[in-house]
C-alpha cells in the first residue's frame, strides 16, 4: 500500500529530467532556421468587377449577396482578364448550401450540387468548387449561377481565389486544416476510452463515466469534421455528411445531459432526464419531418439552436447554483470544465460579432476539446483513486482472511466460503490435528509451541497448497478444503504430511505429529458440516491409532 502511495508523487530526479528536455527543445526551435515551406502565397483572390443579372451596379470586393429570382437562383458574371492567368489557372471558391453551375462564353464547364429533393432534404450542401480555365479564356465572359433552396444562402457569392490547384489545395489545408486536426484527435481520444470502458465492462468494473465521455467525444469530432471545410479531401458524399453533422449536433447535449445527470448529490437530475428525453423527442419530429418532405434539418436550424443553446444554457445556470448555492463541491470537475469551454465560448461570440459571415471558429473548438480533456483527466484520476481504494480494501480484505502466524486462511474466510457452498459439488475436506501440542506448551513454553505449530503449518501449505484452500480452524486444528482431488492421492499426501512433519520437528520432540482424516462430498450432503462431521471422525480415528 505504501508503494501505491507513492506513486502519486513525481521524483524530483524525474522533473529535472523532463525540465532538461523541455529546454533543449526549446533552444533547438528558436535556434533553427526557417526553410521555404509549401508555396500557398500564389493564391490570390480575383481581382474583378462582379455583376448580378438586374444589377448594372458591379461589386469589387467578395462576399457578396446579389439579386435572386422568385426560385432562389441568381446569375454573377465578370470578364476572364489575362492578369488571372499570369496569376494560376484554377479558380476556386466556397458554395454555401448552393448547387453551382459554371459558364463560359456560353459553355457549361462544370455542375456541382444537387437540386432535387431527396431524403437528404433540399440541402444541395457546401463545398469547394474548383475549375481549371481553359488556356484561351482570356476575354471571355465567366458567368457562374448559384441556386438555394435557403433564403439566408440564396445569391451568396463567397470570395473567389484563383491559384494552381497544388497552391489552392495547400491553402485549404494551411487555413482549415488545425479544426480538421482537433476533430480527429477527439475522435481517436474517444475511441481509447471507448476501449477503457469496454476493458472495464469485460473485468466487470464501474467505467460508465468513460462511455458517456467516448459517446461525446465522438459526436463532438463529427460535428467539428464537418464544420472543417475538408472532408472533400476524403469523400465526395457532401450531402450524407450534412446530414451525419446535424444528426451529431443534436445528439451532442444528450451524453453531456446524462453526465450532469449522474453527478454526485446533483439536485436537479430529473431536469437533466426530462430535457434529454425532449430532446429525443425533437429528434424524431426533426425526422419524421425530412422523411415526409415538410421541413428539413437545414430549414428548422434556427429553432433547433434556439432549443439547444435554452438547453445548454438552463443547464448551466442549474450546474453554478449548485456548485455555489447549495454548495455541492463534489462537482467541481463539472464546474471546472464548464467554465474553461465558457471562456473559448465567449471569446468565439465576440470575434462573431466583429465578422458575422465567418464560419465555425477556432475558438469554440478548442473550448469543447478543452472541455473534454478536463473531463477526461478529472475521470481518469478518479478512477485511479478508486482502483487504489479498491487495492486496498482488497489487501485489508485478505489481512482479515489471514492467519498471522501461519499463513493460513482463518476461521472466519472458512466460515464464508461454508456459507456460500453449493451442494453436488466434488468437494474433498481434510481434518489436520497437531499431536500433544498442550503437552509440548506445558513442559517446553509457548514459545516452542509456536515453533511446532508454524512447522506444521508450513508443511501443510506446501504439500496442500496448490491443491486448495488451508484454514486453521483453532489452536492445533487444520483444515485443508480442495475440489476434485482423488481419495488414492490424498492418502498419499497425508503419508507425506504425517513423515514431513516428524521429520521437521524431531528437534522439538518425539511425540509431535499430526493426526488426520478427510472425507467427500455425496449428494445426500445438504451442507459442510456434515462432511465435516464425516472428516473429524476419521481424524480422531487416526488420531487413536497414533496413540496406541
Amino acid at each position: 500500500m505504501d508503494k501505491i502511495k507513492k506513486q502519486k508523487r513525481i521524483p524530483i530526479e524525474l522533473g529535472v529530467f523532463l525540465l532538461v528536455i523541455f529546454g533543449f527543445l526549446v533552444v533547438a526551435w528558436r535556434s533553427s532556421e526557417s526553410e521555404p515551406t509549401f508555396d500557398e502565397k500564389k493564391v490570390r483572390e480575383v481581382d474583378a468587377i462582379w455583376y448580378g443579372d438586374g444589377q448594372p451596379q458591379g461589386v469589387d470586393s467578395l462576399p457578396e449577396v446579389f439579386d435572386c429570382d422568385e426560385e432562389g437562383t441568381t446569375n454573377v458574371y465578370t470578364t476572364i482578364s489575362e492578369e488571372w492567368l499570369e496569376q494560376g489557372n484554377t479558380i476556386c471558391f466556397r458554395a454555401s448550401q448552393e448547387a453551382v453551375q459554371i459558364w463560359i462564353d456560353g459553355t457549361l464547364m462544370l455542375e456541382q450540387g444537387n437540386r432535387e429533393f431527396t431524403i437528404l432534404g433540399e440541402a444541395p450542401s457546401s463545398g469547394w468548387v474548383m475549375l481549371r480555365l481553359p488556356a484561351d479564356s482570356v476575354g471571355k465572359e465567366l458567368r457562374i449561377e448559384l441556386s438555394s433552396p435557403y433564403e439566408n444562402y440564396q445569391g451568396l457569392l463567397n470570395k473567389v481565389y484563383i491559384g494552381t490547384k497544388a497552391a489552392l489545395l495547400f491553402f485549404i489545408m494551411h487555413t482549415y486544416g488545425l479544426g480538421f486536426a482537433l476533430a480527429v484527435l477527439l475522435i481517436i481520444m474517444s475511441v481509447i476510452l471507448l476501449l477503457f470502458y469496454l476493458l472495464f465492462w469485460a473485468r466487470k468494473l464501474s467505467g460508465y463515466q468513460f462511455f458517456l465521455l467516448a459517446v461525446f467525444g465522438l459526436l463532438a469530432g463529427v460535428w467539428m469534421l464537418g464544420e472543417s471545410y475538408m472532408l472533400q479531401f476524403f469523400t465526395g458524399k457532401l450531402q450524407a455528411w450534412y446530414m451525419i453533422t446535424m444528426v451529431a449536433l443534436h445528439l451532442l447535449p444528450l451524453p453531456l445531459l446524462k453526465m450532469v445527470e449522474r453527478l454526485p448529490d446533483y439536485t436537479y437530475w430529473r431536469v437533466c432526464r426530462n430535457s434529454r428525453y425532449f430532446l429525443m423527442l425533437y429528434l424524431i419530429l426533426l425526422i419524421l419531418l425530412q422523411a415526409t418532405e415538410v421541413r428539413d434539418f437545414m430549414q428548422m436550424l434556427n429553432v433547433s439552436l434556439v432549443i439547444l443553446f435554452v438547453v445548454c444554457v438552463g443547464s448551466l445556470f442549474l450546474i453554478y447554483w449548485e456548485f455555489f448555492y447549495n454548495k455541492n463541491k463534489q462537482i467541481l470537475p463539472m464546474i471546472t470544465a464548464i467554465s474553461a469551454f465558457s471562456v473559448f465560448a465567449c471569446l468565439e461570440l465576440a470575434q462573431s460579432l466583429i465578422n458575422i459571415q465567418r464560419p465555425l471558429g477556432m475558438y469554440l473548438q478548442i473550448g469543447v476539446l478543452a472541455f473534454y480533456i478536463i473531463l477526461c483527466i478529472f475521470s481518469i484520476h478518479n478512477t485511479f483513486n478508486l482502483y487504489v481504494k479498491g487495492l486496498k480494501s482488497e489487501y485489508y480484505k485478505q489481512l482479515s482472511y489471514m492467519d498471522q502466524m501461519t499463513g493460513c486462511m482463518n476461521r472466519r474466510a472458512f466460515t464464508e466460503r461454508e456459507d456460500s457452498w453449493v451442494p453436488g459439488g466434488t468437494d474433498v475436506l481434510l481434518m489436520i490435528d497437531l499431536n500433544d501440542l498442550k503437552q509440548i506448551n506445558d513442559v517446553m513454553g509457548h514459545h516452542v509451541g509456536d515453533v511446532y505449530i508454524k512447522k506444521c503449518s508450513d508443511a501443510i501449505l506446501d504439500i496442500f497448497g496448490k491443491l486448495g484452500d488451508c484454514y486453521r480452524m483453532g489452536g492445533d486444528e487444520f483444515l485443508f478444503w480442495g475440489t476434485g482431488v482423488p481419495e488414492e492421492k490424498l492418502e498419499k499426501l497425508e503419508e507425506e504430511l504425517r513423515s514431513r512433519v516428524q521429520e521437521a520437528c524431531k528437534d522439538i520432540s518425539s511425540v509431535c505429529g499430526v493426526a488426520s482424516g478427510h472425507a467427500a462430498a455425496t449428494p445426500e450432503d445438504r451442507s459442510v458440516e456434515e462432511i465435516l462431521k464425516r472428516a473429524d471422525e476419521k481424524m480422531y480415528e487416526n488420531k487413536r491409532y497414533v496413540k496406541m
